[in-house]
C-alpha cells in the first residue's frame, strides 16, 4: 500500500540555522535539513511501533 502524506511545518529559521552551524552542517539548506529529519523521524516512529509489537521493523520504505 502506498500512502501519500503532505503537511506543512513552521520552524524558527534562526534557531535551526544556529543548530546547523553548531553541528557544522553545510551541505543542506534549512528546508532540506528539516524535511530529511521529519521524514526520518516519521519512518522511525512507525518502524519502532511495529517492532515493539512483534512485527518486522523493516516494512516501511520511502518512495520518491
Amino acid at each position: 500500500m502506498k500512502i501519500n502524506i503532505n503537511y506543512t511545518v513552521e520552524v524558527d529559521e534562526q534557531m535551526i540555522g544556529q543548530y546547523m552551524e553548531d553541528c557544522r552542517i553545510e551541505n543542506e539548506t534549512i528546508r532540506e535539513f528539516v524535511k530529511s529529519h521529519m521524514i526520518a523521524s516519521g519512518i522511525g516512529v512507525i518502524e519502532d511501533t511495529l517492532h515493539n509489537n512483534g512485527f518486522s521493523h523493516a516494512r516501511v520504505d520511502l518512495i520518491g
